[in-house]
């Protein structure tokens, strides 16, 4: 086994849906208990590459996940009855030796038990009650059908089960699984020190694993369903203001002199493509993956607009291209200021080159780009080492709320799923629309009721020029009572 090259160099995987099995050397059998052994012991961190295949591998591969995942089924042998007659016998998922039936002959048993042991590896095995199948066996199920999953989560989950699901649950009968089993799994999961999404993650696993079987009718209920679990800690938001923006974009874009030959210093490659990216991260609020992903032919220079189509993520170190998170598309506006140096970048692009690529021009691997450059950038900015690319996006979000823009415009533009998801996530960052709300519903009551406090209920007249709130009127903040307005035939 040898090292894979750098980040920089990784393949590129165009992805239009579940990840495709990976390719293997005929000459490596991932079933064999060398290979995996091999696997098992490896570093986590470890890269490595079958020579000769030119294709990247990782211990947590999906070929590799699907073979560490499949208990040994199809095993069987052959014995002489006394009547002289050789019986094929095989072991089924649930452990049970089952009779292939008797044959005259050793070569027909063997020819029987071949075709049983054939059936068996390529999976044609119907789950029974006598025979539900093991926890190993649905996951594996449950992976080959979520053709819904993105090449990261699918990688997040294969790793969860390898780690954390299988280890505990794998050659365990379904039927044989307990809430209180799981909850009991969850405390030690606690105790071991694992973190609140590491835990999430492996029972999302566990409990999609379960629902399959659920439905396929070999459960009557889902033990996984409803079991607690540590409450997630959100990472700590950084949202940078327009100065400490653009130091870190003039920050990467001028990388410090290093050291050369006989004492003297020579200035690294200056990086403006690299400023322009976190200019527009934090001007569009696009995330990394999205804008990695931008070709030439998303940009139209006349109205100032980007189209968001694509994204870029890395599965095992490999550059996968893919959907947006959300899977849908969306349209962002630039501000003015970066008409010019977005124009100069693209001046020499064709239509599918990407915006931001390496030297092969692919993608900018995310991982490098954060050791690379975005890290140094930090330090050289005088910045918080704990600032994250993502603040970047943060940094947008908040600029657009000190705006008074909308909830509503601001989901929009970042390609949020739902108006909650933007609340949930921003909501702590709009600290003065519950009392403008409050304000606002006093102020309707008594334009309604022609009341007024201090009135003992008399009915005032209002004073010329006095301010009459209107339903849907928009208040300090820009934020209106959407939702208020009253009810019309």
């Amino acid at each position: 086994m040898h090292r894979t090259s750098s980040p920089s160099h990784l393949p590129i995987i165009a992805h239009t849906g579940a990840m495709s099995d990976i390719p293997m050397s005929t000459s490596h059998n991932l079933e064999s208990p060398s290979f995996l052994s091999g696997c098992e012991n490896r570093p986590r961190e470890e890269g490595w590459a079958i020579p000769g295949d030119g294709v990247f591998y990782h211990h947590h591969s999906s070929a590799a996940t699907l073979a560490l995942m499949r208990r040994r089924r199809g095993a069987g042998s052959i014995r002489r009855l006394k009547s002289g007659r050789y019986q094929a016998r095989i072991v089924r998922p649930s452990g049970r030796r089952e009779s292939l039936g008797s044959y005259r002959t050793r070569t027909e048993a063997e020819r029987a038990l071949v075709q049983a042991e054939a059936s068996a590896l390529k999976g044609e095995w119907t789950p029974t009650p006598a025979d539900p199948g093991t926890v190993a066996e649905w996951a594996e199920r449950w992976l080959a059908s979520a053709h819904h999953l993105r090449p990261t989560t699918r990688a997040g989950y294969e790793q969860m089960l390898v780690k954390h699901v299988l280890p505990r649950w794998g050659n365990e009968l379904v039927t044989n699984v307990k809430r209180e089993h799981i909850e009991e799994w969850v405390r030690e999961l606690v105790t071991a020190g694992a973190r609140a999404d590491v835990i999430r993650l492996s029972m999302v696993a566990l409990r999609s694993t379960l629902k399959t079987a659920l439905l396929a009718g070999i459960l009557q209920t889902n033990p996984a369903t409803g079991v607690s679990i540590p409450h997630r800690r959100n990472h700590e938001m950084h949202p940078l203001t327009i100065e400490q923006i653009e130091v870190l974009a003039e920050a990467i874009s001028h990388p410090t002199l290093r050291p050369a030959g006989n004492g003297a210093r020579v200035g690294r490659n200056k990086r403006p493509d690299l400023g322009l990216a976190v200019r527009l991260a934090a001007y569009t609020g696009l995330r990394s993956g999205e804008l990695w992903g931008l070709r030439r032919k998303h940009f139209d220079l006349t109205r100032r607009t980007i189209q968001v189509v694509e994204a870029v993520s890395e599965v095992r170190g490999r550059v996968v291209v893919g959907t947006t998170k959300t899977g849908a598309t969306r349209s962002v506006t630039w501000p003015e200021v970066l008409d010019s140096a977005i124009a100069t970048h693209l001046a020499n692009l064709s239509p599918d080159d990407y915006v931001f690529s390496n030297t092969a021009g692919n993608p900018i691997g995310h991982a490098a780009f954060m050791r690379m450059h975005f890290k140094p950038a930090l330090q050289r900015a005088g910045l918080p080492p704990t600032i994250r690319f993502h603040d970047l996006r943060h940094s947008h979000a908040s600029l657009l709320i000190s705006m008074g823009v909308h909830p509503k415009v601001i989901q929009d533009r970042l390609g949020h799923s739902s108006i909650m998801v933007t609340m949930d996530t921003y909501g702590h960052l709009f600290p003065r629309v519950s009392d403008e709300l409050a304000q606002g519903l006093d102020l309707m009551i008594r334009n309604s009721q022609g009341h007024d406090k201090g009135t003992g209920g008399r009915v005032r007249k209002r004073t010329k020029g006095e301010n009459n709130y209107s339903p849907g009127k928009k208040l300090a903040g820009g934020v209106g009572l959407a939702g208020f307005e009253p009810a019309t035939s």
